[in-house]
C-alpha cells in the first residue's frame, strides 16, 4: 500500500493506527482487573480509528475508473488495484478494529465487571457515540488519537465543547452507522457458535 499506490499513501498511516486496538485486544484475558481498566481506556483512545477507516471510501472518487454516469467504466488495471488495495484495508482492519469490542465486552464479563445484558447494550451505544466525535475532529479537524498525549487539553476541548449543527447531525449519523456494523458483526459471530455448537 504504500510503495505501489502513491495517492493513497496515507492509508498505510491510516490502517496501522486501526490495528493498534486489535493488537491490545491481545491482552485483555492476559492481565487482572486492575490492569484492564487501565488497558481498557488505553484501547478507547485508539479504537476509533477503526470505523474511522470507513470514511476513506470518499477517496475512491479519486479514481478515473469510472467517468460520468454515461460512461462505461474504464479498464485502468492500476486504479483497480489501487480500489482493491482501499477496499481491503477499510474492510479488513475496519471491521477486525471494531469486532475487538465484542472482545472487550466478553473479558470484563468474564472478569465480572459487565454482568448484565443492559449494560452490554449502554456500553455499544456510548463507545459508538464517543467513536462518531472522534471521527468527526479526525476528519474535519485534522486530529489523530496522539493529539491527546500531545495536546490533551485542546483535543478535549475540540471533542466536547465546540459542536454545531453538523457536528451533532455527523455524530448521530455516524453513531447509527456503526450501530449497523456492529449489529452484522454480533450477528455473524452468533452464527458462527451456533455453528460449532452442531
Amino acid at each position: 500500500m504504500l510503495l505501489y499506490a502513491k495517492s493513497y499513501q496515507f492509508m498505510a498511516l491510516n490502517v496501522f493506527l486501526a490495528y493498534i486496538p486489535i493488537e491490545i485486544s491481545f491482552y485483555f484475558e492476559r492481565v487482572k482487573c486492575k490492569m484492564f481498566y487501565f488497558l481498557a481506556a488505553f484501547w478507547l483512545i485508539f479504537y476509533p480509528n477503526a470505523p474511522y477507516l470507513f470514511t476513506d471510501f470518499f477517496h475512491l472518487a479519486e479514481l478515473t475508473i469510472y467517468q460520468g454516469s454515461n460512461q462505461i467504466f474504464l479498464q485502468s488495471i492500476h486504479d483497480w488495484f489501487s480500489f482493491v488495495l482501499l477496499s481491503t484495508g477499510i474492510l479488513v482492519y475496519g471491521l477486525l478494529g471494531m469486532d475487538t469490542l465484542f472482545s472487550l465486552m466478553d473479558e470484563a464479563n468474564k472478569k465480572g465487571i459487565m454482568t448484565k445484558h443492559w449494560q452490554f447494550g449502554l456500553i455499544t451505544v456510548l463507545i459508538s457515540s464517543l467513536s462518531s466525535l472522534a471521527i468527526f475532529v479526525g476528519r474535519f479537524d485534522r486530529l489523530h488519537s496522539v493529539h491527546l498525549f500531545t495536546k490533551p487539553v485542546h483535543t478535549l476541548q475540540i471533542i466536547f465543547f465546540q459542536w454545531s449543527q453538523e457536528k451533532w447531525l455527523f455524530v448521530l449519523l455516524f453513531t447509527a452507522f456503526q450501530l449497523i456494523l456492529l449489529g452484522m458483526i454480533f450477528s455473524l459471530k452468533q452464527q458462527n457458535r451456533i455453528d460449532r455448537s452442531h
